[in-house]
């Protein structure tokens, strides 16, 4: 188990679909934008949604700049790209290609720059694609005398567009950069930190409130009025007595009382906190088990797991854990006491626990673990000053009793049962109050600097995540570069050049066990992916699947079908509530296959998110509209798909709008 995926445990059997480990939304202005903002940036977010993966919100955000005489040939050129992006040919609407093809129309009103010079490489490319030019070589030696930033731009989002000999003349290029982003920018140490959910604000158990009340105080208060008016007749007697002994016994007695009084209140309280502290550390060597699943429940497992983790160099784990139960439990249920809340995850706890762990252990090492039994250990002296106190006391008191009896033996015995009566009532009753006070002023300044110690751990686990966390464009950017990867080893395996390619299709969705998290207003983004490529040649339907750890950049397993195209019996969509969706794939030889899209828990965690909208962004950014055209296509048409021109073939129907994506009904 990594210390990331503390305290959870996942068993799943063949077939079964294991749940979420974690997920996180991540506060984020990426994509917020307000509805009456000026149209460059409005641009901005188009330009931010097409790099991150949406080119439907892009599209969106990019033709409203435009709408409102926000134009240039870079506004263009993304709008081009947006227009282009996850889509083919076959995936354009009429009207949609007809806005393509009049761009080459006019080029001539924008000044003479590399965005115009990129526009036009786009327009030759489409015209290659579309038979306009039966030399593509023109048009990629254009592509190539582009700067990196537009070149590359157009190689990655053209990627469904370009095929054959354009595709040819550019895959070398493109895998090679592939190869060599895909693991760029300190990947495999930062992309963990995307799915670490924000850890929540530090907070420590606050002491309780003194137990004394007014009602104690005064009792006390009276208690001590009696006290001194009983203590205050015998000294008078004392005086009429007018010996110069009992006077003194007398004088000798107050100050014994006083000094007695004081260490004995010294001596009782830091017994008291001694035994309080061994309580803490010792007093629970059994850990109170909670029901399983509950926020309780992975407290402890999270507990266990960094206490193992965290265990001295050298020690025996089993010793360690066995003499650290008691500290460990109260800082358990400290914190189920803090956090139990109904949106509180572990995930966002495990920082603290962590860093309990860690100073635990720190502490153990320094020898500084039991440092309060040093610190409220009575000293021998005020002990010594004790004993000796009382000791003058008794002896002072019986001599100044005894001259008091000679003057009146009636008030001397009175006064005496009564000061000796209110005397303890009145110690007991203020050293309770006196106890209290300094109780909770010394739990009081731990709280502070414990809440201080753990707000600077808050601050260092939170920087962390800051600076380490990847954005929106690198995750994207991996991603491609991942799924390029497979590419390459399905064409080399099925020994294919892209002339052999008449269409590709790739759909991601989500592997059986994950992480996921997402920022606001983006798609759900994963820890591992099922990702499925559909290769369409002459011959028929090359189907590479194959699990994609993304954390680590590493591939598990794959699976491959083959199958004609008369065998694709039918392709329907599912939907099972209202976020999930499955495509059920029918060939004619087998039983239909069910293809995961949208998890059942795919809603939008922020109210104010329109779900329908949410649910659109995480379709688009999973490539499902064009793998669903291809392969109804298929379904429909059989061969006769491939002699389809893109001038005829639409889309599928939006599955949340019922809206036409293309024509393709009209067509048939």
């Amino acid at each position: 188990m990594s210390e990331r995926d503390a305290a959870t445990t996942n068993t799943a059997g063949p077939g079964a679909t294991v749940g979420i480990q974690a997920e996180e939304v991540h506060n984020s202005t990426v994509y917020q934008v307000l509805p009456d903002a000026p149209p460059h940036q409005k641009y901005a977010l188009g330009v931010r949604f097409l790099e991150d993966g949406l080119p439907t919100q892009a599209r969106k955000h990019i033709a409203e700049a435009i709408a409102h005489e926000y134009d240039n040939a870079e506004v263009r050129f993304h709008w081009m790209l947006a227009m282009l992006s996850k889509r083919s040919h076959r995936d354009l609407t009429p009207a949609e290609r007809a806005q393509l093809e009049d761009q080459a129309n006019v080029l001539h009103k924008y000044p003479d720059n590399e965005w115009k010079r990129a526009l036009e490489a786009i327009c030759e490319l489409l015209d290659s694609q579309l038979g306009a030019q039966d030399d593509p070589a023109l048009a990629l030696e254009k592509l190539h005398a582009l700067p990196s930033r537009q070149r590359d731009k157009i190689i990655r989002h053209l990627d469904l567009v370009l095929t054959g000999g354009v595709k040819d003349g550019l895959w070398a290029e493109a895998r090679q950069a592939a190869e060599d982003a895909r693991l760029s920018a300190d990947r495999l140490d930062r992309v963990w930190a995307y799915f670490e959910l924000d850890p929540i604000r530090p907070r420590a158990r606050k002491p309780a409130e003194e137990a004394t009340t007014f009602a104690d105080r005064l009792r006390a208060v009276l208690w001590s009025c009696l006290f001194a008016v009983a203590v205050g007749h015998l000294g008078w007697l004392v005086v009429v007595h007018a010996s110069p002994l009992p006077i003194l016994a007398y004088l000798v007695a107050l100050v014994a009382g006083y000094v007695g009084a004081r260490n004995g209140l010294e001596w009782r309280y830091r017994t008291e906190r001694l035994h309080a502290k061994d309580r803490d550390y010792f007093g629970h060597s059994q850990i109170n088990r909670a029901p399983e699943g509950g926020f309780a429940n992975r407290v402890d497992h999270s507990f266990t797991y960094y206490f193992t983790k965290y265990a001295p160099k050298g020690a025996n784990r089993d010793a360690w854990l066995a003499e650290t139960a008691g500290i460990r439990n109260t800082l358990r249920d400290e914190i189920v006491e803090l956090y139990r809340e109904e949106r509180v995850k572990i995930g966002q706890v495990n920082w603290l626990i962590r860093y309990l762990a860690r100073d635990v252990r720190d502490r153990w090492e320094a020898g500084t673990l039991l440092e309060y039994r040093e610190r409220y250990r009575t000293r021998p002296s005020t002990k010594l000053w004790c004993f000796l106190s009382l000791a003058a006391l008794i002896a002072a008191t019986v001599k100044v009793i005894d001259a008091a009896a000679q003057e009146d033996l009636l008030a001397a015995v009175i006064a005496t049962l009564v000061a000796l009566l209110s005397g303890r009532f009145a110690t007991m009753q203020w050293l309770q109050i006196a106890s209290e006070r300094r109780r909770f002023a010394d739990e009081y300044r731990e709280h502070d600097e414990q809440l201080e110690l753990r707000h600077a751990e808050y601050l260092c686990w939170k920087n962390k995540l800051d600076s380490t966390r990847p954005s929106e464009g690198e995750m994207e950017t991996w991603l491609t570069c991942d799924k390029t990867m497979i590419l390459d080893v399905a064409l080399r395996h099925y020994r294919l050049a892209w002339r052999d390619i008449i269409a590709h299709a790739f759909l991601q969705t989500p592997a059986r066990y994950y992480k996921r998290a997402r920022v606001s207003g983006g798609p759900w983004r994963y820890s591992k992916y099922d990702i499925r490529l559909f290769l369409i040649t002459h011959d028929g339907v090359r189907e590479v699947a194959t699990e994609l750890d993304f954390e680590r950049g590493s591939r598990n397993g794959e699976e491959r079908n083959n199958f004609r195209f008369d065998a694709v019996s039918s392709v329907h969509v599912a939907s099972t509530g209202g976020s999930s969706y499955t495509l059920e794939l029918t060939l004619m030889n087998g039983p239909t296959r069910n293809i995961r899209v949208i998890d059942l828990n795919m809603e939008a965690s922020d109210p104010a998110e329109d779900t329908s909208e949410f649910i659109r962004i995480n379709l688009d950014s999973a490539g499902f509209a064009h793998t669903l055209h291809i392969l109804e296509g298929i379904a429909a048409e059989g061969k006769n798909w491939i002699d389809r021109t893109p001038h005829v073939i639409g889309n599928s129907r939006d599955l949340l709008t019922g809206v036409d994506w293309g024509s393709r009904e009209q067509a048939l």
